[in-house]
């Protein structure tokens, strides 16, 4: 008994034991289990809020580009002027000290509170010191709340316009426009021959390539040459090709306005390649890469009222031709006219000025402009002939008909050419034809109608900073360069930049051209071989004609190209600095986050 008794109270003592054990254990764990559900309270609170003051930021921002382009849409741009204004008004609203924050309460979640805490200026990319004022760099200030935990989040994002179009950021760029139909061979890019180019691609339609150069010498020819050449820009591996469509090689000859016409490329006569090493030659081809496409209109006749002028001193002789020569008028705003009534007060003199308004355009002859000439802004109603002249616009040169830059001699031989320099941004109401001009330039210029660069020698006008001076243009009508620096060694040196709404075609075979800026056209052709060219047999070359001989293929790989066009990274502010007092902003870039920090 006493031995049983013992046990049952071994028993009793150990079951007490466990449980007190068990009790302590649960109580430990039920104790853990509150502890980790409310740390996953928090800890869900802590990303809520987190998140409510992102989408705080996120919100804002999106407001203000969306207030920012519906504005600009509904007037059909702003000038420069009025987006700046309109820009720092909207900022000012947002701010955190004026009261107009951004809130959002949602009641399951939390809330959020987002304000402009800080506003800084931006400044050009090319010089640290100039303020751009289309941009502004933002501190945006975002209080997310869930629960018990708030997060304060500080963004620093960049908001407005850039100061030069999408079109300006790629060496060669064609463009699809559908809203007026689709045009024969709209957004390709065709490369026949040894064509370089140094930088990035933007090809909306297809891109077709051959190792023959084309021109036109008694006859179609199509001249062995090399496949197209790619560089890379400075500090990059591979140019970038943002493709839209497909990439073909064209193998065999084939008529030359019937092939550019194509919008399909089908049969024995195209191969299709995903292969830019069967597109390009050497080992650096470009590399394709995905990209939305970005229309980025340049609005060229927008920018007519800034050249346009109804009002201003009257520049009048009693000839149908007026002649302008050595005039300096470098602080007035002058308008030639044609009036037979002048020739009473010109008495022997040039010019005479009456003072008269003009509401209309009509025809009032045309206008021959030589020797040295210095305006602040020049405006003709007729057309326009620049012969053997030095003449800066300050302001700008409307023309209210044709440009004609040269003597239009139709020779290779430079020394029968005009010597021109020309500097100002320019307004052509019809055709611009460069011919039979050694042409030194720093001129930006809008074309309602047609360009023709041909004859000619072209160079940038010596600046004072010792830089060269630019040819851009941007044209309603088709680019046409060919016959420039033909059969020249040296190339004609364009720092510059060639935009058309319609095709741009360059030719260098027997022209010689190196483009310091890039191209932009609805459809692009350009020809070329590498190497020399000449009306006399020299060794090495390939015979088309009797007085036309080129480089043949060996040689060629050793040579350069006669069509050379590099991608200039100063052309943005090169346009910045030519660009009239008043352009038009047609376009809010995106949100660009610079720093985040809670």
């Amino acid at each position: 008994m006493p031995i049983i008794s013992k046990q049952h109270g071994n028993t009793l003592l150990i079951t007490l034991v466990i449980l007190i054990l068990f009790s302590i254990l649960g109580l430990s764990l039920l104790s853990i289990s509150i502890s980790g559900m409310s740390k996953n309270e928090i800890r869900e609170d802590n990303i809520q809020s987190q998140d409510l003051s992102e989408k705080g930021i996120d919100r804002i921002t999106h407001q203000i580009n969306s207030e920012l382009t519906k504005k600009i849409e509904e007037n059909n741009g702003l000038t420069r002027t009025n987006f700046i204004n309109l820009l720092n008004s909207t900022v000012n609203k947002y701010k955190c000290t004026s009261g107009g924050s951004i809130a959002d309460s949602n009641g399951k979640t939390g809330s959020y509170n987002a304000c402009i805490k800080e506003v800084n200026p931006t400044f050009e990319k090319n010089k640290p010191t100039v303020e751009n004022e289309l941009r502004k760099s933002i501190v945006f200030e975002s209080k997310g709340k869930s629960g018990d935990s708030t997060k304060i989040l500080l963004t620093e994002i960049e908001i407005g316009a850039e100061s030069a179009p999408e079109t300006l950021k790629y060496a060669v760029g064609t463009n699809i426009n559908d809203k007026d139909g689709i045009q024969d061979g709209e957004g390709n890019l065709y490369l026949h021959g040894g064509v370089s180019v140094k930088g990035d691609f933007k090809v909306d339609g297809n891109i077709i390539t051959r190792n023959f150069g084309y021109a036109y010498l008694n006859g179609e020819q199509w001249i062995q040459s090399l496949l197209p050449e790619s560089i890379p820009s400075d500090g990059s591996t591979n140019s970038k090709l943002v493709l839209g469509k497909d990439s073909y090689r064209l193998t065999t000859n084939t008529g030359y306005n019937n092939h550019i016409d194509r919008n399909t490329f089908t049969g024995s006569t195209y191969s299709r390649t995903t292969d830019m090493k069967n597109l390009f030659s050497g080992e650096k081809v470009p590399k394709i890469v995905q990209r939305d496409p970005v229309i980025s209109p340049i609005g060229i006749t927008d920018q007519k009222a800034n050249f346009f002028l109804i009002s201003g001193e009257y520049y009048s002789t009693g000839v149908n031709k007026i002649p302008i020569s050595n005039v300096n008028k470098s602080s007035s705003k002058i308008i030639p006219t044609y009036t037979e009534r002048t020739r009473e007060c010109v008495r022997g003199f040039l010019i005479c000025f009456e003072y008269k308004n003009v509401d209309t355009e009509k025809e009032s002859g045309s206008f021959e402009m030589n020797g040295t000439n210095r305006f602040n802004q020049f405006s003709t109603i007729g057309s326009l002939e620049l012969t053997n002249s030095n003449s800066t616009f300050t302001k700008g040169l409307y023309v209210g008909g044709n440009l004609q830059i040269g003597n239009n001699n139709t020779t290779y031989n430079s020394n029968n050419y005009s010597d021109i320099t020309l500097d100002g941004p320019i307004y052509v109401k019809g055709n611009v034809n460069i011919q039979g001009a050694n042409l030194k330039s720093n001129v930006l210029l809008y074309v309602e109608g047609e360009v023709k660069i041909q004859y000619s020698t072209i160079n940038g006008k010596p600046l004072t900073d010792g830089k060269q001076g630019s040819l851009i243009i941007f044209s309603k009508g088709q680019i046409k360069i060919s016959n420039n620096s033909v059969n020249q060694d040296n190339p004609s040196q364009i720092k510059g930049f060639f935009y058309s709404e319609q095709d741009l075609e360059i030719y260098g075979v027997g022209s010689n051209i190196r483009i310091e800026g890039g191209i932009s056209a609805r459809r692009i052709v350009l020809n070329a071989i590498r190497g020399r060219a000449s009306d006399k047999l020299f060794t090495g070359a390939t015979k088309i004609n009797s007085n036309d001989y080129f480089e043949g293929e060996v040689g060629q790989k050793t040579r350069e190209s006669r069509l050379q066009i590099i991608y200039d990274q100063e052309i943005i502010e090169t346009f910045s600095n030519l660009k009239q007092p008043e352009p038009i902003i047609y376009k809010v870039e995106p949100p660009l986050v610079k720093e985040r920090k809670i």
